[in-house]
Formats: structure tokens, sequence, C-alpha cells
């Protein structure tokens, strides 16, 4: 066993490992070590290149292939869940839509007893990691090291029809949803450089911010915590088939994410006591709300068949129409190979929750089975097509992901029991209905030929909730299994430490208390922004 010394122990090089070790490393004098379990494939063609999304999601050597438990809420299927292993975590191989979340619920954060995490406190985070040439000057960053690129500067017809069909459907028009307005229709945006992708890899780990007493070591999977008493001390971690322990002088950082940090902190003895003594694991510490409040967006989608030959499906199936869009990419970095499908998307209030964003709808230039619920297999349809997709923003329905083994090998549990609260079943009706509604205005009517899935017979509440269920796969938004707060279900204090104990805290998505009404990276990125600062500040 080799032991090596920092004073700062990051475990995770993700969307929010990435950021707090490089600010870290910045500001203090002494090393920095970042450990990272999957391998260096972060500047690899189909990671760097927007569309390569669809790829890398389904290979091992980028994502961990984890599955849920079988969901009796959605017809007993288990639900494929991949989260990025490699530098950059989650931000290498995410869909790059660029969201921080509805401001009112970080205000919400901040009425739960998380001082320091309403909207205006975390607004310079989000400033400060950021790079948009475009908003409000008092509202976006314009030299953080997260490039971000409007797809109003890269669109196409059938993306401008959308976007009038949902103004024609009474959806304000939004130009920037991360300026001052959230709800409405516009763009996307993404977090890419130049038609690139941009992750933390990129941003943080890579250039300008990058320091040499920052050392990033790959291929190392930490296997459980040290501690002294109730003090974290360092981790343990395999390099290939040697154990290795990193000891830490100041504190030790969990940024794994919303799966491995609770699995980390289950396998080091610090969780629900009782379960963890079923198991032999060596109670360091009884916390009951590690692993519970997991939360995740569930996503529908109804297709499409196009009137035109313009989408994605129609490029895939010709050899030419691919390499055309190819050369074109190469060229101007513009066109679908600089998109991850989804071009522009709508945050809508419902009439369950009025006053409020409820639900988010966007274009996808494809249509097919499926991809990643298991009953329904890959591929896309072999005709013109494109989806609507669907999802509640602020779902109700809470799960958990427990060790069932004392093996850091193994997977743990992942039930996010989704769509057990009746509101969250009534919001994702509330949501395909008003996707139907956009679709039959007039701006869109010249390139819907049918509606494929569910299909138009397809009217009552049972049908199109057995079409939810039987469709409905992860948005890749898990949060909440660390989750920050003042109550006795928290896992962390609101400066990010693990409660009754030292020395330790956990830095990423799931420290989230409820769900930022969005897509989570970029929130997970200013989480390591202010983490920093929370470490560098004296009690």
């Amino acid at each position: 066993m080799v032991d090596t010394r920092a004073e700062y122990v990051v475990v995770g090089a993700g969307s929010s490992g990435a950021a707090v070790a490089a600010r870290l490393a910045a500001r203090t004098s002494g090393k920095v070590l970042l450990l990272e379990a999957g391998a260096a494939r972060d500047k690899d063609f189909w990671v760097k290149v927007p569309v390569g999304v669809a790829k890398i999601l389904q290979n091992p050597d980028y994502v961990w292939m984890s599955n849920t438990s079988a969901q009796s809420t959605l017809v007993n299927q288990s639900i494929y869940m991949p989260m990025g292993k490699l530098p950059g975590g989650s931000s290498s191989v995410n869909g790059m839509i660029y969201v921080r979340g509805d401001p009112a619920e970080y205000d919400n954060w901040r009425s739960m007893g998380c001082a320091g995490w309403g909207y205006d406190d975390v607004l310079p985070y989000f400033r400060r990691l950021e790079s948009a040439a475009f908003g409000e000057e008092k509202l976006r960053g314009r030299d953080g090291p997260i490039s971000v690129q409007s797809l109003a500067d890269n669109s196409d017809e059938l993306t401008d029809a959308f976007v009038a069909a949902c103004t024609q459907a009474g959806i304000p028009r939004n130009p920037d949803y991360n300026g001052a307005q959230y709800e409405g229709i516009g763009h996307l945006q993404l977090s890419t450089r130049n038609g690139r992708r941009c992750s933390t890899a990129l941003g943080y780990l890579d250039g300008p911010l990058r320091r040499p007493n920052l050392e990033l070591l790959t291929e190392a999977r930490t296997t459980r915590i040290l501690f002294d008493g109730k003090r974290a001390i360092g981790v343990e971690y395999l390099q290939g088939a040697q154990t290795h322990r990193a000891l830490a002088d100041k504190e030790v950082i969990l940024s794994a994410g919303p799966i491995r940090s609770p699995q980390l902190l289950e396998l080091s003895g610090v969780g629900n006591a009782s379960a963890l003594r079923k198991l032999g694991v060596s109670v360091v510490h009884d916390l009951p709300g590690v692993g519970e409040n997991f939360l995740d967006h569930l996503q529908s989608r109804v297709t499409y068949a196009c009137t035109k030959a313009i989408t994605l499906n129609d490029i895939l199936s010709s050899k030419v129409r691919t390499l055309a869009m190819g050369m074109r990419y190469i060229l101007t970095r513009k066109g679908f190979m600089a998109t991850p499908s989804a071009t522009a998307h709508a945050n809508v209030q419902t009439a369950l929750e009025p006053g409020r964003a409820g639900v988010k709808i966007q274009v996808h230039h494809l249509s097919g089975a499926d991809r990643y619920a298991n009953t329904k297999g890959f591929g896309l349809d072999p005709f013109p097509g494109f989806a609507i997709g669907f999802f509640q923003l602020r779902p109700a329905s809470r799960g958990s992901i427990h060790i069932t083994s004392t093996d850091p090998s193994a997977d743990p549990v992942i039930n996010p029991n989704y769509l057990a609260e009746e509101t969250d079943r009534s919001h994702m009706l509330e949501a395909l209905r008003l996707v139907r509604k956009v679709m039959s205005q007039d701006a869109i009517k010249p390139y819907v030929d049918r509606e494929t899935r569910p299909g138009p017979a397809v009217t009552d509440d049972a049908g199109l909730l057995e079409y939810v269920k039987t469709s409905g796969q992860t948005s890749w938004h898990p949060i909440g299994t660390c989750k920050m707060g003042v109550d006795d279900r928290a896992v962390v204090t609101p400066d990010l430490r693990v409660r009754g104990l030292e020395a330790l805290r956990v830095v990423d998505s799931s420290i989230m208390p409820t769900m930022p009404s969005s897509n989570t990276n970029v929130a997970s990125i200013m989480i390591g922004e202010k983490g920093a600062d929370l470490i560098l500040t004296p009690r």
C-alpha cells in the first residue's frame, strides 16, 4: 500500500468535483489531489462532438452503466441510468443543455433553512462559471471557464416552427431563460465552445485554470473514507489491482455524484446504523438521511412522422447525407452535429400549479423506440420523424439509493420511485396534453404527417398514463441523496459539512434538497464553485 498526502482530497472529477478542485488549487499553495474512477477519455472525438452523446451513453468506457430496481410504478421496468465515468463526469457525456433553473427554487432552499443558497446568493457563482456573449450584463458571465452558446445562432426550419407553435399556443417567448425570466419558449443554450462540448474537464482541468498544485489521478476508484474517530483523514482507493491511501491534512471532499457519494458514505460506516450493521459494516456515525430523498425527472416523448426529409432519421439513414452533415460541421461547426438533437424548449405553467413553470417540453430532431427504457429497444424510425419530450419540473416522488453489499464494486440499489405521487402523474398528463396542443397549431402543422406514439386514438387519462409509464425514462438528473438542510434527515449542513463529522464535506448534486426545476448540470457546477468558497472561508 502506497500513501500520498495532500491538503485536500477530492473524490470525483465531475461537474462539481473538477470545479471545486480547480478553485481550491488556485487559491491555496498546498496540494489538491483529485481522484477520478474513469479513464482520461474526455478528449475522445465522440465526447467532444455534441451529437456523439447517443454513442457514449451506452459505452462502459465512458459511463457507469447503472440500472434502477424494477419500478412498480412503471409496469415493473428497470430504467437504464448512465452516469459519467471520466474527467468532467456527466458534463462530458450529457446533452449539454445549459439551464440554471428557476430562481424561485433557490429562494425555496433558503426558506427551508439553507442560508446562503437563495438565488441572489448563488447568482455570482453562476456568473463566475460561465462565458456567454449574450444576455444582460448584470445577469450573465462573460469570462468564466464554461462557454455557453445559443442555438438561436444555429436554428433550422423545424425548430423555428416549434417555437412559433408554442407562442401560438399562448406560451410567452423567452430569448434567455437563464436571464431575468425563466418561463417561456426559446432556443436552447448549450455548454459548447465553437460547436464542441465544453465540459468541466475542458473548462477547469485544462487551460489557464489548471494549477501545478492540482494533481489528477485517473482510473483511481475510491473504495472508502478513512476516519480517526469522527474525523475524516483520507480515503482508500484502487488503481489497477493495487490499493492506495490518500491522506488529507485539511479535508476530504466527496464529489462522486448522487449515486456514488452516498454509496461511499455507507461503505465507510456513515448512514442508517441499523441497516449498516445488518450488512456487517462498522458504524462510524448514524445518519439516516444518507441515500434518501432521491429525485429525478422522468421524461416521456410524443413522436411524430414528419412531412419533410429534414430530421436526423433521414440523415443517419443515408451515407451521403451523413457525410454532408459531417462536412458542414467540419467547415462551420454548425448543423445537427453541433447539437444533442434537442434544439428548443419551453418552461410552462400548469393548471395544477399556476404562477410558476411546472412542466418542460422540448423538440428533438429524431424519433424512434425509446432508447433507454429496457422494454423498448434501440433504433430510429425508418421514416422522417421527430419527438417532443416532456417532464415535470418539480417532481414530488422521492426514492432512495442504498448499498446491499460491502463490495465497493457492487452497484447500490437505485429506487427512484417514479410517479409514486398523484401530483406527478397529473403533471405528466397535463404536459402530454400541452404537447398535443402545441402540435395542433398552424405554425407546426405543415411538418406533421401523423402522431406515431402514443397515437391519436389514445385520449383518455388511463391510456395516456399507461403510455407515460411504458415509455418513461430518466432525464439523467438524479439529485438529493445527501440532502442539505437543518432538519433531522439532512446529511450536510448549509456549509456542506457532513453532520456530526469533521473534515468531511459533500460537494455535488446530491446535496440539493429539491429539484431546481431544470436540468441539473449547471447547478452542479455552481455547487462546486460555491463549495470552494465555503471550504476556504473560516467558520
